[in-house]
This record gives structure tokens, sequence and C-alpha cells, in this order.
């Protein structure tokens, strides 16, 4: 979506100038004056038809100065699966990760639930976003598949990503194999 700067708009600007020529009253400058204003009133229109054949206009006339939106999975470590197995916490010199909802968090710090052993030890180094969003500790539901979550699964699996966002940061993302 294209955001609409807080600085005096290239409208204005045109508007300002027709004002001050419309005030000599001659007729060259009354009809300048009224091309510009009609210029001024109809460049948002010609902007968007010229961006929509790939020509970008200078910066004083541009009223869309859109900003390109950060990806942010930029700079993050991408993941397989086969990759996140590795980090299950059976090696103490690798972090304990595990996959939710794409995301890949570092939960070391919990490793007394994570850790080999613990309760939740057989969600570490898996992609769980089903399991854990159905709070299940069944195997058959450690995956990312939410393809028959109702609205309401839905509404609880963000609920359980901004839970573990607020404690564990996020490392990378999860790709495919």
């Amino acid at each position: 979506m294209m955001e609409r700067s807080n600085q005096m708009s290239p409208t204005h600007h045109f508007i300002i100038f027709a004002g001050v020529l419309m005030a000599g009253k001659s007729w060259f400058w009354i009809s300048l004056a009224t091309l510009v204003a009609l210029l001024a009133f109809s460049w948002p229109s010609i902007e968007l038809q010229l961006r929509a054949h790939g020509v970008d206009c200078p910066w004083p006339f541009s009223l869309f100065h859109a900003q390109p939106t950060p990806d942010p999975n930029d700079g993050l470590k991408r993941y397989t699966l086969e990759e996140l197995r590795r980090y299950d916490g059976s090696n103490a010199d690798l972090p304990i990760l595990l996959s939710l909802g794409g995301k890949v968090l570092d939960v070391s710090k919990g490793a007394k639930f994570y850790a080999p052993g613990r309760t939740y030890h057989q969600f570490a180094g898996t992609a769980c976003t089903r399991a854990l969003t159905l709070s299940s500790l069944d195997k058959k539901d450690i995956s990312d598949d939410v393809s028959d979550f109702t609205d309401e699964q839905r509404k609880d699996m963000e609920d359980t990503l901004q839970f573990y966002l607020e404690k564990y940061p996020v490392v990378g993302v999860l790709v495919p194999n």
C-alpha cells in the first residue's frame, strides 16, 4: 500500500502556483494557470497510470513515495526439517531449536522442558505448530499441518506463536527440504 507524505504535495504546490499566476489577470496567465490547476488535480491519476506502465516519477513530482517493506525473515538462517532435527538437545554443543509457524526458535533457555528426558523433548528439533497449538503431546500431532484448523484454532495458533515469540528468540525460518 502506498502512503502519502506528510509534506506538502506537488498538487498543493501547483495550486499555489496557479493562484499566484491568476493574480496577474492576463489571458495568457489565466490560461496557463488553468492548465497547471487541471494537471495538479489530475496528477494522482496520471501518476498511477504511469506507475501501472512501469514508469517511476521523479521524487519532486511523486505523490506516492512507497518505502520498501523489509522482509522480516531477511538475514535469518534457513533450516530444512532435516537440518532442524540436529538441534534436538542431544548434542550439548548445539542449541535446542523448534519450529513454530515457520519460524525457528532457540528454546535452549527452556532446556528444563525441551532437553532429552524432559516433558517437551519430543518437540525439540521438529516443526510442531499443530501440537503446540492444540496443547497435544500426541506424536501424530507433531507437524506444521494446520490445513484443517478452524478459525478459532487459527486464532489459538496466533496466540501460541505470540507466546513463544515473547519467550524465545527467532533464529531462522523453516524452508521446504
